[in-house]
């Protein structure tokens, strides 16, 4: 009997002393859900939240290109893609602004929505998302900028389903 207790005093001793030693790592995990369209890279993960736009001395802003493929959940609704606004970048000042062009599959982005038919954009369907098409952000009129500094600005893609079933 005594050799019992002692067995199972040791292994009470030895559970406190794991326990005591335990860590507790809290993740916070969020979604931004849209269950009808997205827009990915190509390889499916999400589009980067900042880019950095290269400028060449004599020659202005480099295009910044990211290939990028759209998602759907209806097999037979055209999307539109337009800009929440027209992009510029500005200087810390919010002074001397630089307009950008946006391009999704070299048609040119505006305020106005573009609509991209569903056979050409989702030529095998849904199932493994749009064909691959190249998202292009550049300086719409290449050239020196004359004061020197960091420039920031908000390039918003706006992208939804047709509400109709579209024809080709």
């Amino acid at each position: 009997m005594k050799t019992q207790i002692k067995v199972i005093s040791f292994v009470s001793v030895l559970v406190t002393t794991f326990s005591v030693n335990a860590v507790q790592r809290d993740i916070t995990v969020t979604a931004n859900i849209d269950p009808t369209v997205d827009v990915t890279l190509a390889d499916g993960s999400p589009l980067p939240s900042s880019i950095a736009m290269q400028y060449l001395p004599g020659k202005g802003l480099a295009a910044h290109k990211e290939n990028i493929k759209f998602w759907s959940n209806t097999a037979d609704r055209a999307l539109n893609v337009s800009l929440a606004n027209t992009p510029s970048l500005t200087d810390a000042n919010g002074a001397n602004p630089i307009p950008l062009s946006v391009s999704v599959n070299g048609t040119a982005l505006s305020t106005t929505a573009t609509s991209l038919a569903y056979a050409t954009t989702f030529p095998s369907g849904i199932t493994n998302g749009s064909s691959t098409m190249p998202l292009v952000i550049s300086q719409t009129t290449p050239g020196a900028v004359s004061a020197a500094g960091t420039y920031t600005g908000i390039v918003s893609l706006v992208v939804t389903q047709a509400t109709a079933a579209a024809g080709g």
